[in-house]
């Protein structure tokens, strides 16, 4: 402990232990204050003296409210209501500009007074902390601002309700954010408490983040070890449990990291606690951990003389399943307890070893303990706790076919808990109650400000109906005054006018010179634009004749792509004849390749000559006839499916046809080799834009796939050598999947094209 906490400490006792002593200094002081009140001589003056005579009761009120062995009742009252008359006296006060300060520390110490017991009044203090909330903004005292907010909502959450006491800590919050207060993670850890109490869980959540957040950048480890252990509380109230472990963890390391404030019963706390939320997510090996650190850190305390690291250990042993250890520790703490006469700790102490004895199915030794925690219990008002008492009774006399008096303990329970929510009920009506009577005092308040209102606007019409009437008097000898002066200023007038008037005749006639300069101009600019109309129809002229053309070129582009296509079918009949005359099978199959490919090419041109464009095709309806075509060509004994997914999509003829054939080699492939021993399939094909300018082509089939030692880069296949050729033509990236059966994916883009191609745009590579 540090010298000034000694020091501290020392002068508190001392203060405790002598308040007549304290007491005499402070009626000195009172008493100075008093006779310079007397011979004050302005109201500044008076006004500081009155507000420090008031402060000085106020404090020493506080000082003998704290005294333990010196009670006075008389003088305590006496004191506060001295308070309150001379801080009464400042509010009463004419208040200039200068004195508003004097006047908001009045009413805020007029607030605190009637906040206590002794002189309590809700309405009173509610309505001082808003005069007093309202004279600090006027003087933009930030500072002060808040720290009124603090205690109004305070005084707001115990009176009328945790939802009227959160807008003043929001308001809170923004002022200290815009003067830059380190401290506003305690006004969020208030916050996040205050959204906790009404079932905002998600907002206390974000707000107790946020805290916690600032308090890391702060260093104020005391703070960062109470918020995290907020978190954890209200992450098992919410049973997401892994999240509790975490900031206990979190607070662990915290507790350990700062020495000042480690202590062994910190540090057992901390564990037991773990070792429940371990429990309860069902993490039995960390539990054990836990209760072993306990055991652990109990080796410093052999004698058990801490009874909070003691209790723990004791937890830690009945979770361990080592009973007998715990029995013993729980009688040695026996003693303790049955001293004690703080009834709080001896319901929870006996309750424990209750619900030990339940445990180990000793059911008459935990009747016994629940009975003198219930006595406890009751003792001390703890409804809550003499609930869970009688209901763990019930189920005592239930196991041991004590039915009357289990039925007994039940109804006492059922009944005490119907009197809880009934009080529940009663406070709650309290609540609104007072919330009314607050209204109905503000509403008091707001009319009284609206009638002071109203004479205020009387006062301010008397004052401007008498600066009328000298208004009027002022104004009828400024309107001789003004008489005079518009006689000379209209003959002044006449004369500017009649010189005006021959300034425009001269105007005129240089206007009607101009007008004549320009309807010659017009006439001119009409010629020119005959000249231009006929240009025009030259010009349109020529666009007929150029239109001729251009449908001129159009069908004769149609013609070429209409004969290519009849010279391919040529083609496809000329290898059919030579087909007819083979009897070598790989030389047929080479025939009937080399057909499919025409036929692809052909069925471009086809399309070209058949639709409205002559350079770019509809790639949906072609690719839909080449797969068709090949699943006639290919007549399998076995059951082949196609799934065919084209965007409707438009490709230039010379993307069009390396396209087209990389289809036909990949389906084609696939009905020859991806189903061997008539086994049934599915070939699917899709075709859509990636980007705008991006396409992909994949084609699947579920058949064998490729050989476990096939190596693209030393196949001899010619189907695979044209799928790759065809795929740098396009300048596309080609892959091979082979996964359960064959993928090819081709990802190619939308080139800028030119008017014309070279001949080696049909190249097959």
């Amino acid at each position: 402990m540090s010298r000034c906490r000694i020091v501290l400490i020392a002068v508190m006792v001392a203060t405790a232990l002598n308040p007549y002593r304290v007491w005499s200094q402070a009626q000195d002081r009172i008493d100075s204050l008093k006779r310079q009140l007397v011979h004050a001589s302005t109201d500044i003056n008076r006004t500081r003296l009155l507000l420090q005579i008031s402060q000085q009761y106020y404090d020493q009120f506080k000082i003998d409210r704290q005294a333990i062995e010196y009670s006075d009742v008389r003088k305590k009252h006496a004191l506060l209501d001295s308070a309150i008359g001379y801080a009464s006296r400042v509010t009463s006060l004419p208040v200039a500009a200068n004195q508003l300060r004097q006047k908001a520390q009045a009413l805020y110490l007029l607030a605190e007074c009637f906040s206590f017991g002794e002189r309590y009044d809700s309405t009173r203090t509610i309505s001082y902390y808003q005069q007093a909330l309202k004279a600090y903004k006027q003087l933009e005292d930030k500072p002060r601002t808040v720290e009124v907010l603090e205690e109004y909502a305070d005084v707001v959450r115990l009176r009328v309700g945790a939802k009227k006491a959160l807008p003043l800590l929001i308001e809170k919050l923004a002022i200290q954010k815009s003067y830059g207060d380190t401290t506003i993670y305690l006004t969020l850890e208030r916050i996040g408490s205050l959204h906790q109490s009404i079932g905002n869980y998600q907002l206390a959540l974000q707000a107790s983040l946020q805290s916690l957040r600032l308090a890391e950048h702060s260093k104020n480890l005391n703070y960062q070890i109470t918020i995290n252990g907020r978190l954890a509380d209200l992450y098992e109230l919410l049973s997401d449990y892994q999240r509790a472990i975490n900031f206990s963890l979190k607070r662990l390391r915290v507790i350990r990291s700062h020495r000042d404030i480690e202590s062994n019963n910190l540090l057992a706390g901390q564990y037991k606690t773990l070792m429940t939320l371990y429990q309860k997510n069902h993490q039995v090996p960390q539990a054990r951990q836990q209760a072993l650190a306990i055991i652990e850190l109990a080796r410093h305390d052999p004698n058990h003389e801490s009874i909070n690291l003691t209790n723990s250990l004791v937890q830690s042993y009945v979770f361990l399943g080592q009973y007998e250890r715990a029995e013993r520790l729980y009688r040695h703490m026996m003693p303790l307890f049955k001293k004690s006469d703080n009834f709080t700790a001896l319901t929870n102490f006996n309750k424990q070893l209750g619900e030990f004895y339940w445990l180990t199915r000793r059911f008459e030794q935990a009747r016994y303990f629940y009975q003198i925690a219930l006595t406890a219990s009751q003792q001390g008002r703890f409804p809550n706790e003499t609930v869970s008492i009688h209901r763990a009774l019930f189920q005592i006399d239930s196991a041991q076919g004590n039915l009357r008096s289990a039925l007994q303990h039940f109804q006492l329970a059922t009944a005490i808990n119907d009197s809880l929510f009934n009080q529940t009920k009663n406070r709650l009506f309290e609540e609104l109650r007072t919330q009314y009577e607050t209204e109905q005092k503000d509403k008091d308040l707001h009319l009284q400000n609206q009638r002071i209102q109203v004479l205020s606007q009387q006062q301010q019409l008397q004052t401007q109906q008498s600066q009328q009437d000298r208004l009027v008097r002022n104004s009828i000898g400024l309107g001789a005054f003004m008489l005079l002066l518009l006689l000379g200023l209209t003959y002044n007038r006449f004369r500017l006018k009649k010189r005006s008037n021959q300034q425009l005749q001269q105007q005129h006639e240089l206007l009607q010179a101009q007008q004549h300069q320009l309807q010659a101009q017009h006439q001119e600019l009409q010629a020119h634009q005959q000249v231009l109309h006929a240009q025009q129809n030259q010009i349109h002229h020529k666009n007929q004749d150029l239109q001729r053309l251009l449908d001129e070129q159009e069908r004769l582009m149609k013609e070429i792509h209409h004969r290519v296509k009849n010279n391919l079918q040529v083609v496809m009949s000329l290898l059919n004849s030579q087909a007819s005359y083979l009897s070598d099978n790989a030389a047929l199959s080479a025939i009937q390749q080399s057909q499919h490919r025409v036929q692809a090419m052909a069925l471009i041109h086809q399309k070209l000559y058949q639709g409205e464009g002559i350079a770019r095709i509809r790639i949906a309806d072609y690719i839909q006839e080449v797969v068709a075509y090949l699943q006639e060509s290919y007549e399998l004994p076995q059951p082949i499916g196609f799934a065919v997914q084209v965007e409707p999509i438009e490709l230039d003829v010379i993307q069009a046809v390396p396209l087209g054939l990389i289809i036909n080699e990949a389906i084609t492939n696939a009905l020859k080799y991806a189903f061997p021993h008539d086994r049934p399939g599915t070939i699917s094909l899709v075709f859509r834009r990636l980007s705008p300018a991006i396409f992909e082509l994949r084609i699947t089939d579920d058949g064998v796939g490729l050989p476990a030692d096939y190596d693209p880069a030393h196949s001899r296949s010619l189907g695979m050598s044209l799928i790759e050729g065809f795929s740098q033509q396009l300048g596309g990236e080609l892959s091979l999947i082979s996964q359960g059966g064959l993928t090819i994916q081709l990802t190619f883009s939308d080139h800028q094209l030119t008017s014309f191609s070279t001949p080696a745009d049909y190249s097959y590579q």
